[in-house]
């Protein structure tokens, strides 16, 4: 059974194509036939979406098909916690239809993310600070749940020497302007891989990206099961592959992989970020995998550019602090 969006979608496509067909109108009114129909559309998504229906096929013998590109939702999830969404200043049409990207809680006021996020479209110029929200403590990108936090960013950092045409050095940083609060259960830090994983190890990667090419964008956040791959691998199939890059997919199910939106994103190996999503080849391509960012590569620009930069906290204050301690004790 498809979903009441899937339906509506359907039908209003099938009028919008009569319409246009059958009636003789100028182009201008049929632009304004088509946004009248599109927006009806939209205020049917957003509808849905507060009623907490799913925007996705949600059928018990199709469950977890075509999602995130060949994903999943777990029953209980324990990775969305350190997992964020990074969107515009403000929405458009409702709460989460600005969803740029994602990114990885790795201190309570820094985000890591892929530098293409925080920079303009195929550009080095960086983003306003101003241009950037951050959501975070949410599995639903449209609803705002009694644990969601929306943050302002302070700073934003990307790698001098991010190329953005072949996705070399793809690494960003949000600091923010309050500390995110940590609660252990909607909202957590994650630790980042300190050491390179062998080949075929089994990743995770989430994210509210495209549930295929070009596709929509799911309200709940989704999961993939994918695998490291060999360097020889991951190199034959781009001439973009570099030193700060790995790859990972599932050979035995290319639908697998992730997809535009979930850029900037973690790919999660043993429970740490060992990657950050960056590029591939539309999604779930078969003899293709999605490309990321090896966080192994880059721990010291990571502690350099973000926890370097965050204020210190003053040095008497903490002498005072221990005093009292030690006074308690």
């Amino acid at each position: 059974m498809l979903s009441l969006t899937s339906i509506m979608t359907q039908l209003l496509l099938l009028l919008l194509n009569h319409i246009h067909k059958k009636l003789e109108m100028c182009s201008i009114e049929k632009i304004l036939v088509s946004i009248f129909l599109f927006n009806i559309l939209r205020l049917e998504t957003y509808l849905c979406a507060k009623n907490n229906s799913k925007i996705i096929m949600e059928d018990a013998k199709e469950n977890y098909k075509f999602l995130i590109t060949g994903g999943y939702r777990p029953k209980i999830d324990n990775l969305v916690k350190y997992v964020v969404s990074i969107r515009g200043s403000n929405h458009r049409w409702f709460f989460g239809d600005d969803h740029k990207c994602g990114g990885s809680i790795i201190s309570p006021k820094v985000i890591l993310t892929a530098a293409h996020c925080v920079c303009k479209r195929h550009s080095r110029i960086r983003l306003k600070p101003s241009d950037l929200t951050v959501v975070a403590g949410t599995p639903r990108r449209l609803v705002p749940t009694e644990t969601t936090q929306v943050l302002k960013v302070d700073k934003i950092i990307r790698h001098v020497y991010y190329k953005p045409l072949t996705f070399r050095n793809d690494i960003g940083i949000l600091l923010l302007v309050k500390n995110i609060y940590e609660d252990g259960i909607a909202v957590q830090r994650i630790s980042l891989q300190t050491h390179p994983l062998p080949p075929y190890t089994k990743c995770t990667v989430l994210g509210w990206g495209r549930i295929f090419f070009r596709g929509p964008m799911p309200n709940e956040i989704l999961h993939v099961d994918v695998y490291i791959m060999p360097d020889n691998y991951c190199d034959a199939r781009t001439d973009k592959y570099a030193f700060g890059m790995m790859c990972a997919g599932d050979l035995a199910d290319p639908e697998k992989d992730s997809c535009s939106g979930d850029s900037g994103g973690p790919l999660i190996c043993n429970g740490s970020v060992t990657g950050i999503v960056s590029f591939g080849v539309k999604c779930g391509i078969p003899e293709h995998v999605g490309y990321y960012t090896n966080v192994t590569s880059y721990l010291d620009w990571i502690r350099e550019n973000g926890f370097s930069t965050l204020r210190p906290v003053n040095f008497i204050l903490l002498v005072v602090l221990q005093i009292f301690l030690m006074r308690g004790v």
